[in-house]
């Protein structure tokens, strides 16, 4: 029986999520091993003592579980990175999380059935660089008429950002985060100098 190892503190507090939880370690877990696409529901349930419909009750599909593993476990990042002073600290959590878990969303990433993920991914690093670009912004006096050029910037930097740590964790996160964080630091900061 796989045990509850994703606690986290209050969140982990409400059964739902500890379900949730549950499920999700069993579904990492015969990743490690397994293609994703050859992991079914049953083997999935098999590892956590409940019944299949449990599933069921918790996600849709796979893809469900998928998507909400990477919303769960990168929670403290949207929570987090609401503040331009605070992105480059979001980021290396972020880059962190992926190297630590980068043989589960290589797999993730390079099969295509959960090619959708890949357009969740985006929209997630988008909404965080919303956020930061917004806060950039209202910092530096740029009004709100001019919210073309926000939009604008928020886009040109979620989807580059998205595609290339996309690409990074592809190419088995060859330079360590901390390595990969200083390079993109780096790389924004000729962009965004007032």
């Amino acid at each position: 029986m796989i045990v509850n190892t994703f606690s986290k503190g209050p969140q982990s507090m409400n059964r739902q999520n500890a379900t949730k939880e549950i499920i999700a370690y069993s579904f990492k877990y015969l990743a490690r091993e397994n293609e994703i696409d050859k992991i079914s529901i049953t083997d999935i349930m098999d590892q956590t003592d409940f019944r299949r419909q449990t599933f069921y009750d918790h996600f849709d599909d796979k893809y469900d579980l998928i998507t909400w593993i990477f919303s769960y476990e990168t929670s403290k990042l949207i929570q987090s990175l609401t503040v331009w002073e605070k992105w480059q600290e979001g980021l290396l959590y972020l880059l962190n999380y992926l190297e630590e878990n980068s043989n589960y969303y290589k797999k993730v990433f390079s099969n295509m059935k959960f090619d959708s993920f890949k357009e969740y991914f985006a929209y997630y690093i988008r909404k965080i660089v919303k956020k930061v670009v917004n806060d950039y912004f209202r910092i530096h006096v740029i009004s709100n008429k001019n919210q073309a050029i926000i939009e604008t910037t928020a886009d040109f930097y979620a989807y580059g950002l998205s595609e290339m740590l996309y690409r990074w964790v592809l190419g088995g996160c060859e330079l360590n985060s901390e390595m990969y964080h200083k390079i993109i630091i780096q790389v924004i900061g000729y962009r965004t100098q007032p």
